[in-house]
């Protein structure tokens, strides 16, 4: 029975580093295909994905400029306190998400185009990196213009922010698997998840009572290092930036490895 399962195993793994070769290309092309089909038929085309992040960060700047919301005690303007930490939670979010329906159109994918599962998996990792493409340029801009910003801190932050993208991704395909024995799971995690916004000190930041939030969640420790790595970046802002990382690698790869096995079987 174990020689069974450590087989199995075995092949899984073949398999998996198999379909690596070919994923990045045809990843790529299936990002681009559904980035394109969603603005094919709008006039701005990919100006709407700056507007979101755009009008997050429009609605705290007025808010910031009208004295409405101001807190003390932070290392930075409010409104970019909150507006990075937005950002950088919904590039999470989004990331889990779309990899948490993956599944759901793996059959026809798969089936009729003779593709590895790794090539959705590269998919869903283009797309979630697109959408950071989108917003880190809004943090960096608000940063710039309110004079915090240095060259080398937003080539910093530029590079450990996809921490959050990733980590998203891994989430959704680690859990993207148990869809399909309960269709309540995507509802559930959306449910519990978008609370967490307030709960990671993506908004406010996370003090008294709540700061028990911040031990053990590794998306409060992401958004808030990378404050720190736009402002004042550290050896110790960075060393647990670089945990954090390894952590998502090492989950991607469970994760990876469930994905293969499902997916197979699913199809």
């Amino acid at each position: 029975m174990s020689s069974t399962a450590f087989s199995k195993a075995k092949q899984t793994l073949a398999d998996m580093f198999g379909g690596v070769s070919s994923a990045p290309r045809q990843g790529w092309n299936l990002a681009a295909r559904d980035i394109r089909i969603e603005y094919v038929h709008t006039k701005m085309g990919l100006f709407w994905a700056f507007i979101e992040p755009l009008a997050i960060a429009g609605v705290f700047i007025a808010l910031r400029s009208s004295g409405s919301l101001e807190v003390s005690g932070l290392n930075m303007p409010f409104s970019l306190f909150a507006v990075s930490g937005i950002l950088i939670w919904q590039t999470f979010f989004d990331g889990m998400m779309m990899s948490l329906t993956s599944l759901q159109r793996a059959s026809g994918l798969i089936g009729n185009y003779a593709m590895p599962p790794e090539s959705l998996m590269m998919a869903m990792v283009f797309r979630s990196l697109f959408l950071l493409c989108m917003r880190v340029p809004i943090v960096l801009g608000l940063a710039a213009a309110q004079g915090l910003l240095e060259w080398q801190n937003a080539l910093l932050f530029i590079a450990m922010s996809p921490i959050c993208a990733l980590g998203g991704v891994a989430v959704g395909l680690f859990f993207a698997p148990f869809t399909l024995v309960s269709g309540d799971l995507k509802l559930a995690v959306g449910v519990i998840a978008r609370p967490m916004l307030y709960l990671s000190g993506a908004v406010f930041p996370l003090t008294g009572g709540l700061a028990i939030f911040k031990h053990g969640n590794p998306v409060a420790l992401t958004i808030e290092e990378l404050r720190f790595c736009l402002l004042s970046p550290s050896l110790s802002h960075i060393l647990p930036l670089f945990y954090v990382a390894l952590g998502i690698m090492a989950l991607f790869c469970v994760s990876w490895f469930a994905f293969h096995r499902t997916m197979r079987a699913y199809v």
